[in-house]
């Protein structure tokens, strides 16, 4: 069953995955292609940060435990950036206390998303919203 929205109003649309799970980014990697939506894989913060960099896109999926660099300092980097700072980040992480997620959201992600309380349909839904917004 594909889960994301496959109409005009989301093809050409560029996500940036930061995820070192490579099972996980594939899964994603997959529906994105299904869905006509240019996609990049980040395994690290510090790939990640410089893949947002060089591609501006209209969203990132970003996990918080990150080699090299962890997800939150790729969202204070990004917020630090005027030409980074107003794209939407969908935080989708492990970590599921209040503290992580209160400064996740004060750093400027849109959404957080414990990966274990959402399918991976829910996750994609998720992520059409804020595309076709």
């Amino acid at each position: 069953m594909v889960y994301l929205n496959n109409t005009m109003d989301i093809k050409g649309k560029k996500i940036v995955i930061v995820e070192d799970d490579e099972h996980i980014a594939k899964i994603y990697k997959i529906q994105f292609d299904k869905g006509g939506i240019l996609n990049f894989i980040a395994s690290d913060g510090e790939e990640g940060l410089a893949m947002i960099t060089a591609e501006k896109p209209d969203l990132v999926i970003l996990d918080l435990m990150l080699p090299k660099k962890d997800g939150f300092w790729v969202l204070e980097e990004m917020k630090k950036n005027p030409d980074l700072s107003k794209i939407s980040v969908i935080v989708l992480s492990n970590l599921g206390q209040k503290v992580d997620k209160d400064r996740a959201m004060a750093l400027g992600a849109v959404e957080y998303l414990v990966k274990v309380d959402y399918s991976i349909g829910d996750i994609i839904n998720k992520i059409n919203t804020y595309l076709v917004a």
